[in-house]
């Protein structure tokens, strides 16, 4: 119950108290008014009455004893009269038929007014003529004390109504502080350190609210440094400190979290770019100039990533690296010659006499589940001809492995189509006592003689082929069916590329809001390089996804340089950090920083992070020390086909 409606209440109780006590006293003096004004009339109308009959009467006369009598009963308040004779015999006997009066008959028996009788000899001369008595009706009495009784009711209720309104005013004045204060506690509570504007008048709400404002602000300052600190090690540990582009072990970090394991295959080009005979050319143009013009010819390169959807590293010294995913090699060769056109031409302006120092092996990967290491070795080999080459560009395929189907797009389709998914999952622990956090589903297709398809055999095809969005919804569909009726936690991977679709996000909060108990058990969870490509996509999915029960991760964490500054505003559940920077928390202490000082910032937001890819036991305590919430990978299981048969 509010504040408002508790003061409502209580205010209402006094009044109601007051005015039944001020009615109990004023109606009981007004009935004991009346009563004695009753006796009063009884005793002057029977006096009057036996005055006049006395005189105008020589004779016990009933004929003119009634015409004396019936203009004082016809008045109406009198409900008997009586003339009787000295031996008492009735001479007069005028009755008030029973008559009701304009006011409530419970009224009557709350308050009881008696109808007193009053008598009077009637005497002429020395000589007793007989007695009139009078009773009187006390029917006008009743009126007046109803209508006082109602006035008195209405001028209370109509003075409580007032009160009631001002007190309405006034709470809302007083109460409006303390409703900016609830509103901030349930904005901290949900991991969102706000400020109040208000200032209130009182002097302890405007304490509260000071005091509100320093918790928020004094939070969002740790926060805020450990995220600065974070970003800072991040950089120091993955980006080149010259060009502020990747570097190559933060380069290999975010392509291996997109692209191996259980995610999709890399499938489109991969390009070495080569920055010849930068020893001469710092000499002739001088440190200063020479990092300027490279820094050029760098945005260049970057730019040309970014339009394709990928991303660049500087792999070592002179070698720049280049993921351009699902481009075909024809466009990439057209892309690459061009962006070489552009750097000559501003490698000349810079007074260089050779400006064709820049070279480019590429390497396409198409239907192939080919790890970086040997996509770089590729390169580098096609980087070797590319220098002898006329244009210093040169494309070549990477091996294909031989699948034995006649066209691997048409048997996915079809495995999408007749919903032969196969459903994975391997579990997520809690690294204090090894409880279960969740399962996380992963997702297999099996073709139709059977045999099943791995995620790097299919993920090139769904993707190059618009069908993350059929085989997402096929996941969804046969996890919500396999899990109702039991009590596992369950994660799902959902790509950025559904959430963005139109219908997806309502078709899903249409299956989840039905089973609030199913959705409260589910986290979906959506990779690092997607939410950075569309911040504002993922978090209306996050809304939408938290609103109908469910819950909102971040996976392959920690890759993208912006990615820390998505967790204050998105407040995902928790984080699973990109399963490349695990193996190198052992072994590097620049990796290690930044996971110890991710984990302090998260920690600020009561955000758990999960480690992946733990494999062995080192691994295993080295994430321990350093606090990671929760920890998945092969030491604990290989993924294994879900839902487990019991028995």
């Amino acid at each position: 119950m509010t504040l408002r409606r508790q003061l409502a209440i209580a205010v209402s109780i006094v009044f109601l108290a007051a005015l039944v006590g001020v009615q109990a006293i004023h109606l009981r003096n007004a009935q004991a008014h009346l009563q004695q004004q009753l006796d009063s009339l009884a005793q002057d109308a029977a006096t009057s009455l036996g005055l006049s009959l006395g005189t105008l009467l020589e004779t016990a006369d009933a004929a003119m004893a009634e015409t004396v009598i019936n203009p004082a009963f016809d008045r109406g308040h009198y409900e008997h009269i009586e003339y009787v004779s000295p031996n008492g015999e009735p001479l007069v006997d005028k009755r008030l038929g029973a008559e009701e009066g304009n006011y409530p008959s419970w009224f009557v028996r709350v308050l009881p007014l008696s109808a007193p009788t009053a008598e009077s000899l009637v005497t002429s001369g020395w000589r007793q003529l007989g007695k009139v008595r009078v009773t009187v009706h006390p029917r006008f009495a009743y009126e007046q004390l109803w209508a006082t009784a109602r006035d008195t009711v209405l001028y209370m209720v109509l003075i409580y109504a007032g009160a009631m309104v001002a007190l309405h005013f006034f709470l809302r004045s007083v109460l409006r502080p303390l409703a900016a204060v609830e509103s901030a506690a349930q904005a901290i509570s949900a991991r969102s350190f706000v400020t109040l504007a208000i200032r209130p008048r009182t002097r302890e709400l405007a304490r509260v609210v000071e005091a509100m404002n320093q918790l928020s602000r004094k939070v969002n300052e740790v926060i805020e440094a450990e995220t600065r600190r974070a970003e800072s090690l991040q950089a120091a540990a993955y980006q080149d400190p010259m060009t502020g582009m990747l570097n190559g072990r933060g380069f290999a970090a975010r392509f291996e979290s997109a692209y191996e394991g259980e995610n999709q295959a890399f499938s489109g080009v991969l390009v070495l770019i080569e920055f010849a005979d930068l020893g001469p050319l710092n000499k002739q143009l001088g440190a200063e100039r020479c990092d300027e013009l490279l820094r050029i010819v760098y945005r260049r390169i970057e730019d040309l990533a970014r339009q394709a959807g990928g991303f660049t590293g500087r792999w070592t010294g002179s070698l720049t690296i280049v993921a351009l995913p699902q481009m075909r090699g024809e466009a990439a060769l057209e892309k690459l010659a061009a962006m070489r056109r552009q750097a000559g031409v501003t490698i000349k302006e810079y007074g260089v006499d050779r400006a064709d120092r820049i070279y480019c092996g590429a390497v396409e990967a198409r239907g192939t589940a080919s790890t970086l290491r040997s996509l770089v070795r590729a390169a580098e080999e096609t980087l070797v001809q590319a220098r002898e080459a006329p244009d210093g560009v040169l494309l070549a395929k990477a091996a294909a492995e031989a699948s034995g189907q006649a066209d691997p797009v048409t048997t996915v389709r079809e495995a999408l189509a007749a919903r032969r998914l196969l459903l994975a999952g391997q579990m997520a622990y809690r690294m204090s006592d090894h409880r279960a956090l969740h399962t996380e589903i992963m997702a297999r297709l099996r073709d139709a003689a059977g045999r099943e398809m791995a995620a790097g055999e299919f993920m090139p095809i769904v993707a190059a082929h618009g069908l993350v969005q059929e085989l997402d919804r096929g996941v969804i569909e046969r996890v919500l069916e396999q899990a109702r009726g039991r009590e596992d936690n369950l994660s799902i991977n959902v790509s950025m590329y559904s959430a963005e679709q139109p219908g997806f996000l309502d078709w899903l909060v249409g299956l989840l809001r039905p089973e609030r108990e199913l959705a409260s058990r589910l986290v979906f969870e959506i990779a690092e390089h997607g939410v950075v490509k569309n911040e504002a996509a993922a978090a209306a999915f996050a809304a939408a996804v938290t609103r109908a029960g469910a819950g909102f991760a971040m996976d392959n964490f920690g890759v993208h340089r912006d990615s820390l500054a998505l967790v204050p505003r998105l407040k995902p559940v928790y984080i699973k950090l990109a399963g490349a920077h695990t193996p190198r928390i052992v072994s590097d202490p620049g990796a290690r920083f930044f996971a110890e000082s991710l984990i302090r910032a998260a920690r600020q937001l009561d955000i758990p992070v999960i480690a992946q890819m733990v494999e062995d036991d080192e691994t295993f305590q080295s994430l321990g020390a350093l606090g990671f919430a929760g920890y998945q990978g092969n030491l604990i299981g290989r993924p294994a086909p879900w839902p487990r048969k019991s028995g």
